[in-house]
């Protein structure tokens, strides 16, 4: 006969909320020879009152019947998520504060112990429901925020006026969700999770970076790609390129025809002709190679052309000559045309924050006055460029930071250029411990491109946390499309991405195609 005891679990989390109830959050059944089963009723977590935070709703959500609001992209891919429980609320560290967020959790016996916050991209204003798909079906606890505000991504008008709300975007809420997330998690399982992690590329790795920086014992390892960290030189540089395209710059038709010349001088210089540039950074490339001889025509570019792709490869040089950050590298150059084409997050930036004025607009541009004025009023606030990660890495934290070479969006030689501080401050040895840096040759911004782009950092993350493996090369994959609407066809193919300062070279045989076929070299040794 077969017994069955049901044992209600009190939790002893109580320090963690203001007024907790005794109130049982999950039934373990254990039933007889047959093994233990657990159901779990999660709808008492919007009777915790957790400090500063309300919990709004906690309602299970059946496998694959979750849809994103106002999203139906994605939806293929919400289709394959397991049951959770879908947790949402609100935090407000000030009275003008109402930082909305979500904490998907996975059913008892599915939880790895652990928990993850994913972040943001661009000016934020939404939850990033897409990020929390993967954790979720790795069996993470996983949390995202709008980071405070509802907007679009490249829209910086809700900060008019609101200054708690802009200490909130720049690095307070995602603070803040840590504290909540936990602590839920925490009241959800009984018990705290062994490991927390953070996840974000874009704004999502100037979020990580600030944390490291900032609040050091919130996560025992942070994944940052192609992070926004040099925040009022990035702006700058948007509206540059900005202002650099179109009638009186570079036409957009100009711009794959110069990416094609890029690949022609330096495509090969890996030692195999694919379409990639392994290390932009050599890459000997001057537009007056696309020179017109004659009459402008679509291939060819005119005097002021030449110019602006100069201005635009060259970043952000101040009158002193000091750059400030990179230009984004070869191979990059179709990216531009985004800051044409309605993400003008620059424009907007310098237009509410730094102006104050809804008039202005990146042709009142003047780059020497407006980089003065920026650096007075955000007073680095929204940067994420201090090298000194001593009490992060002393605490036993990880970070790697990853990067697309041909990101056109964000310069991966920013990237380099902090990964470089960071040596400096911290030394060598250091570094080696606990930072690893990958560029990720022909991958767009966080993701794209015609390089190898899915590369599972989650994965080398935990080797090196929980188990003590390092990680050196890590296999990277671009899975193979049809042609569609949104993008060109593409081939599959498999690469190694090599920890900075290495670059992939193909070992002189076998299929290009096949990471086993290329070696991790440092750069300046082939």
């Amino acid at each position: 006969m077969i017994t069955t005891r049901v044992a209600c679990i009190l939790l002893c989390v109580a320090p963690l909320f203001a007024k907790a109830e005794p109130s049982p959050n999950f039934i373990v059944t254990l039933v007889g020879d047959q093994g233990r089963g657990t159901t779990f009723d999660c709808s008492y977590l919007d009777r915790l009152d957790v400090e500063d935070a309300e919990v709004h709703s906690a309602d299970w959500v059946a496998a694959g019947a979750f849809e994103a609001p106002k999203s139906k992209r994605l939806q293929s891919r919400y289709q394959a998520l397991p049951r959770f429980c879908r947790v949402t609320g609100s935090i407000a560290p000030t009275a003008d504060s109402d930082i909305r967020f979500e904490l998907w959790l996975p059913e008892p016996d599915n939880w790895n112990g652990k928990f993850m916050q994913t972040g943001n991209g661009g000016a934020a204003g939404s939850i990033d429901y897409n990020s929390m798909v993967d954790p979720l079906m790795r069996g993470y606890a996983v949390t995202n925020t709008d980071t405070g505000h509802v907007g679009g991504g490249g829209d910086f008008s809700w900060a008019v006026g609101q200054p708690e709300k802009w200490v909130d975007y720049q690095y307070r809420a995602v603070h803040e969700l840590t504290r909540v997330g936990k602590a839920l998690t925490s009241a959800n399982f009984g018990k705290e999770p062994h490991k927390s992690y953070w996840l974000g590329c874009s704004t999502g790795g100037r979020q990580g970076l600030k944390e490291a920086q900032l609040y050091p014992d919130d996560y025992d390892a942070i994944i940052a790609g192609a992070p926004a960290s040099n925040w009022v030189p990035l702006m700058t540089k948007s509206v540059l390129i900005q202002n650099s395209l179109g009638e009186n710059g570079l036409g957009l038709d100009k711009l794959a025809p110069l990416k094609e010349a890029a690949l022609a001088a330096c495509d090969s210089n890996d030692g195999v002709t694919d379409r990639v540039i392994s290390d932009p950074g050599n890459c000997s490339f001057d537009p007056a190679s696309l020179a017109c001889a004659g009459d402008d025509d679509a291939v060819c570019l005119t005097p002021t052309e030449v110019e602006a792709a100069r201005r635009i490869y060259a970043g952000v040089v101040n009158s002193e000559g000091e750059t400030l950050i990179p230009g984004t590298g070869p191979g990059s150059e179709t990216l531009w045309q985004v800051y044409k084409r309605g993400f003008s997050i620059g424009e907007s930036y310098f237009r509410h924050l730094i102006y104050n004025d809804p008039e202005w607009n990146s042709e009142m541009f003047d780059m020497e006055s407006a980089l003065e004025r920026a650096y007075r009023l955000d007073a680095g606030g929204t940067d994420a460029m201090d090298p000194d990660l001593s009490a992060f890495v002393e605490g036993g934290g990880k970070l790697i930071v990853y990067h697309g070479t041909t990101d056109g969006l964000i310069p991966y030689g920013n990237s380099v250029n902090y990964h470089e501080s960071v040596i400096d401050t911290l030394g060598q040895q250091a570094v080696d411990d606990s930072v690893r840096l990958y560029l990720l040759p022909g991958m767009d911004h966080c993701d794209g491109g015609e390089g190898a782009d899915t590369v599972d950092f989650i994965a080398a993350m935990e080797d090196w946390v929980e188990r003590g493996k390092a990680p050196a090369e890590i296999l990277a994959e671009r899975r193979a499309r049809e042609k569609s609407v949104w993008a060109p066809a593409r081939h599959a193919l498999s690469r190694v991405v090599c920890p900075y300062p290495q670059d992939p070279r193909y070992k002189g045989s076998g299929d290009p195609n096949e990471a086993e076929n290329f070696a991790c070299v440092i750069r300046d040794q082939d």
